[in-house]
């Protein structure tokens, strides 16, 4: 009989207490990283719910759940960070649920928890964000016409904000004349038609920044992936907006002096102030409230700018203004308590000077001598201007959740993310995972008594879909082709119902104008701009500008007059060059619309045919045994392990494990793959 440890992090101590067991509770955890049963997903360790009995030792932990008398109780809102042991070996990570509680004669008898793998730990951590949540502050870039029209036309290495050639406001053209054709020098691409992209890879990092977490995978396990040229090279579309327009990232004001210190605490430090009123005061009768108010005094007048206030960090309130030399008295904020921390920002798409006074106001309505105020204030006496426009990136993500923007690059890649600690995450593709893996050697483990042999899940058609797109070309194509741009309906030649993976994404169809000169649009069959789904590009040459053959067009850094003549652009669209092969976003094998080519390392064949010729080969058998192994193996098994038995070899589907016996049941799937 195995010894097994469970082990919940306390809040309050952050040490580890370990959970008492029945003697004769079954706990078993299941394990599986792609099943075949649904193929689009990307799993985790999950464990059957099991009870553990309401001792003294439990009920500390659980802080007697059962009473929700106590304001102190074991949340259930969240789950518990935990680890299990095995004869104090370690054996998996992750975290406990706390499900019910069970009670007889007004006892508690026992707990009912559930242990769940660390890939779950990272959905909760993402815990319903949204993209533009995110804090990109160490990541915005400085915007101006020159710096646009360096990344488009002149600069040759990419960077890791660029600005692809797609339209949302005119029909651009080559050579039919008019007011959208860019072979003329009056009609020029202007720089700010243009929406940035940003690399994929740059919001992981963003990503880790906000959650503490590590997507780069350890010494052991390092997601090779995220340095490879065919992701590091892909880039996600900045557009929420019909048009363009500049959205700065603020500035925070800085206070120089603090004058009284009545009832607020003005931190000169960080710039930022919290209330320190007594609850003895805001009892009082004569309380009224306390208010945050601004007065900015500008040196040029007729600029625009806008006001954040932030309590927590989180924004709650902008204004926007006109700059004067005297603002007079604007409103920030009310209601303060005593642990919530204030700030105020500028936010100004051009440089604004300024001095600034910060007024805190508690107001007062004496019954005899009426109204009064006690203020405290800080004030900015030295000129305080603001940096050069920045780009606030997180203002033009695209709508869309964390969780579903990545495990939608999971899905367009078929990468598995795994962590064995909940803060080190390794993300690869498939394939690489399954070859990295081990040869283990199970025959003499196996219970020959209990081997069944079953037919593989087969489908009759497994569809790779992007989002339906609004774009006139990509309108036009489907009408002509009955299927979306860049999505592939695979027929498998096998009975079955159809099954399909979907991305959250747009595929955006490019067009090419002439030569090498190609260009998007997210303008409607009307020519009416929309907002697309979030869409994925890759920048075709990233070491430098693709060059055009006898064919010349026009970009502004103006937003009138004429532009300058060029050769030569960054080039955008669904494909890649890299080490002389060419690799497409597209799922299926189809022309490029850069050089006419038809680019057969397309998302299928090159992160998807292996597992699915795998899974559909006529010889693939689905097996289903049971093993007793050791601790040694137990504890050390990894689901890339491809498993031997007798002179057959297969990769784990999933596998459970009954923790107190060293059971193992497996599902194996046979393996074709060349070592």
């Amino acid at each position: 009989m195995i010894t097994v440890g469970i082990y919940i992090k306390n809040l309050f101590t952050l040490q580890y207490d370990r959970v008492e067991l029945f003697n004769d509770e079954k706990i078993s955890v299941t394990s599986s990283i792609q099943n075949i049963n649904d193929i689009g997903k990307t799993y985790t360790d999950f464990s059957q719910t099991f009870t553990v009995p309401a001792t003294k030792n439990n009920n500390k932990i659980f802080k007697h759940w059962y009473e929700n008398s106590l304001d102190n109780s074991f949340s259930t809102l969240i789950k518990s960070d935990a680890y299990i042991e095995l004869d104090t070996i370690p054996f998996r990570s992750g975290k406990i649920q706390l499900e019910s509680c069970d009670i007889k004669n007004s006892q508690a008898q026992s707990y009912s928890i559930t242990f769940i793998g660390n890939l779950g730990n990272l959905k909760d951590k993402f815990a319903g964000l949204l993209l533009k949540n995110l804090d990109t502050t160490n990541y915005d870039f400085l915007y101006s016409a020159d710096i646009v029209k360096n990344k488009v036309v002149t600069t040759a290495a990419s960077a890791d904000i660029m600005f692809p050639l797609i339209s949302s406001n005119r029909y651009w053209n080559y050579g039919a004349g008019g007011v959208n054709d860019i072979s003329l020098i009056a009609n020029p691409i202007r720089y700010n038609e243009l929406f940035p992209a940003i690399r994929l890879k740059t919001i992981f990092n963003i990503i880790e920044d906000e959650f503490n977490v590590n997507l780069q995978g350890t010494t052991e396990n390092p997601s090779d992936f995220l340095t490879d040229a065919r992701f590091t090279n892909a880039y996600l579309y900045l557009k929420n907006a019909d048009s363009f327009s500049l959205k700065s990232s603020p500035n925070l004001i800085t206070w120089d002096a603090k004058t009284t210190a009545n009832y607020f605490d003005i931190n000169l430090t960080n710039d930022t102030w919290r209330s320190t009123i007594t609850n003895e005061t805001l009892t009082a009768d004569d309380f009224v409230g306390q208010f945050a108010f601004i007065r900015l005094y500008f040196t040029v007048a007729g600029l625009s700018y806008s006001l954040v206030t932030y309590k927590n960090g989180v924004e709650i309130l902008r204004q926007s203004f006109i700059t004067v030399s005297d603002s007079g008295k604007i409103y920030l904020a009310n209601n303060f308590n005593t642990t919530d921390i204030y700030s105020v920002s500028i936010v100004a798409n051009e440089p604004v000077t300024f001095d600034a006074d910060l007024l805190l106001e508690t107001q007062f309505d004496d019954p005899e001598s009426g109204p009064y105020v006690v203020s405290d204030d800080a004030t900015k006496n030295t000129n305080q201007t603001t940096l050069v426009a920045k780009l606030s990136i997180k203002d033009y993500f695209p709508e869309i959740k964390i969780e579903d923007f990545f495990s939608g690059v999971l899905k367009m890649f078929n990468l598995t993310c795994f962590s064995s600690d909940g803060t080190n995450y390794t993300i690869d593709t498939l394939e690489n995972y399954y070859n990295l893996g081990n040869i283990i050697n199970l025959t003499e483990y196996i219970k020959t008594d209990t081997t069944n042999l079953t037919r593989v899940k087969t489908y009759k058609k497994i569809n790779f879909l992007y989002e339906k797109s609004e774009s006139l070309v990509n309108v036009g194509f489907n009408s002509n082709n009955a299927v979306e741009y860049g999505s592939l309906l695979y027929n498998t030649n096998a009975d079955g119902e159809e099954y399909s993976i979907k991305l959250p994404f747009e595929d955006l169809n490019f067009n090419n104008l002439k030569d090498k000169l190609q260009v998007g649009y997210t303008l409607k069959t009307d020519l009416q701009k929309y907002i697309p789904k979030p869409i994925i590009l890759y920048d075709y040459n990233p070491a430098t500008l693709t060059a055009l053959t006898a064919t010349t067009f026009y970009f502004s850094n103006a937003t009138s007059g004429n532009g300058t003549a060029h050769t030569a652009y960054k080039a955008f669209g669904q494909e890649l060059l890299t080490s002389g092969i060419t690799y497409s976003l597209n799922f299926p094998a189809q022309q490029s619309t850069l050089t006419n080519q038809v680019i057969d390392n397309s998302l299928y064949q090159t992160y998807y045919s292996n597992y699915i010729g795998n899974v559909f080969n006529y010889r693939a058998r689905l097996i289903k045994v049971s093993a007793i192994l050791p601790i040694s193996i137990l504890t050390s098994l990894k689901l890339n392990n491809r498993i031997i038995i007798r002179d057959k070899r297969y990769i784990i589907n999933s596998f459970t494990t009954d923790l107190t016996t060293g059971e193992a049941s497996f599902e194996l799937l046979t393996d074709f793959r060349t070592l």
